[in-house]
């Protein structure tokens, strides 16, 4: 069996976003999650071995829908990371697909754009379109970086977005290739996992920034004049409570000039 980190997943979302079928302070829901049931049949094909345990903890009737929501959305996340890596493994098994189950998760990732001339203000958020020029960032440390802002919708979080341990906590998982220079973690250029998001509300429609993430440029690479003009890869999995991880993909060419601070 497959070591499972903290996902999210649920069936197709209700009217309400913030809202959820599969949640619940106790009891079992209406109709299990549909990554939960996707999850059950998958496993019967891939590894039958487990099937009748799978099925007797995520399938209707288990023992998942049994606890408090908490439980529940543990349960949620362990199919949907689950699903996504056996779906990854068999993508000629329509039993084990993921990418048609959503949520009513959104997000974007910005370029975080900083003042200079005022280093404690926060950031511009300027979102990323596909094939954008981001800047390379050196910090007043030195340090070289790709400041990323976050934005979302659709799903909830803490009252306290600060409270690390509240299920409802955001995550992320960012991953950054750079033509040449993959010499990072895992043979990325630079990687981010499971990372705990702070957002907080910016305007009355329920949109949510986190300010930036940092991703680091690998100390392999010293000199920063190297990279410009480099085409790059930012794939990123956003995990919110009970519902299935949003996937982004973006393509990138590295600017030809610093954003000093």
């Amino acid at each position: 069996m497959l070591a499972a980190s903290a996902l999210a997943g649920c069936p197709a979302p209700p009217d309400d976003p913030h809202s959820s079928e599969t949640t619940g302070d106790t009891g079992e829901p209406s109709e299990i999650p549909a990554v939960c049931e996707r999850w059950v049949g998958c496993t019967a094909e891939v590894d039958p071995m487990t099937a009748a345990e799978m099925a007797a903890k995520y399938g209707e009737g288990g023992s998942c829908w049994q606890a408090d929501e908490a439980g529940q959305a543990g349960c949620i996340a362990f199919c949907d990371n689950q699903l996504r890596t056996y779906g990854k493994a068999f993508p000629e098994l329509a039993v084990c697909r993921f990418d048609d189950i959503v949520g009513a998760a959104e997000f974007t990732l910005g370029e975080a754009v900083f003042d200079p001339a005022d280093l404690v203000a926060p950031p511009t958020f300027r979102a990323i379109a596909d094939g954008a020029t981001i800047k390379v960032v050196r910090g007043g440390q030195g340090l070289l970086m790709l400041p990323m802002g976050v934005r979302g919708s659709g799903f909830d979080v803490p009252a306290d977005p600060y409270d690390w341990e509240d299920p409802r906590t955001p995550r992320i998982d960012i991953w950054v290739d750079i033509d040449g220079y993959n010499v990072g973690f895992g043979g990325h250029f630079s990687r981010v996992t499971d990372y705990p998001i702070g957002f907080t509300p910016i305007d009355d429609m329920g949109t949510l920034e986190h300010l930036y993430i940092t991703v680091f440029v690998p100390d392999e690479v010293d000199d920063p004049k190297v990279l410009y003009g480099k085409h790059g890869t930012i794939r990123a999995e956003l995990h919110t409570y009970m519902q299935p991880a949003k996937a982004l993909e973006l393509s990138f060419v590295v600017a030809s000039e610093l954003q000093e601070l």
